[in-house]
């Protein structure tokens, strides 16, 4: 559960402890949702795969943010649709063909779903990779720096690509 310290043995089982730690999130505002638990066991629960999710791509500081103040409306229902479908695009991987439709990016944030034409590719796939950038610059700083790296890109970069 949430409340179980993180172990060293652990440490290699990250795939399934993530998804373990995302089962715990769900779990918990599906409680609060149905009157059997509170929003402090959603808040610890979430809190507790804080400081992982950070290393991964989706869901992203976006929506971990709107996880965090989802709450703050006192909406449980609202809380448990927006965990539920993060945790099933975790599971099913379908953020990765699909970025443009997962829970939480109805708002216009995510990548148009195709390869722009000089990349030969005229169907509707759309490439996936991750990129993890190792610095020393403190969190507070991470979005100057992507800032920074958007005005690198070149015209046809931004039509495909989402820092």
């Amino acid at each position: 559960m949430a409340n179980e310290p993180v172990r060293i043995d652990q440490f290699f089982a990250g795939p399934g402890a993530r998804a373990d730690r995302w089962r715990d999130v769900v779990d918990a505002a599906q409680a609060w949702s149905a009157g059997r638990g509170d929003r402090a066991k959603f808040n610890d629960a979430l809190a507790a795969i804080g400081d992982t999710e950070e290393y991964f791509a989706y869901p992203g500081p976006r929506l971990i943010k709107a996880l965090q103040e989802a709450p703050a409306a006192s909406d449980a229902r609202a809380t448990l649709n927006l965990a539920r479908g993060i945790a099933t695009a975790l599971v099913t991987r379908s953020f990765r063909q699909h970025s443009e439709g997962i829970a939480g990016q109805e708002d216009g944030d995510g990548v148009p779903n195709f390869a722009p034409p000089a990349l030969g590719r005229g169907g509707t796939h759309r490439p996936y990779f991750e990129t993890l950038i190792v610095t020393g610059l403190p969190d507070s700083q991470w979005a100057g720096l992507a800032a920074e790296w958007r005005c690198m890109r070149r015209p046809l970069d931004a039509s495909f690509m989402n820092l």
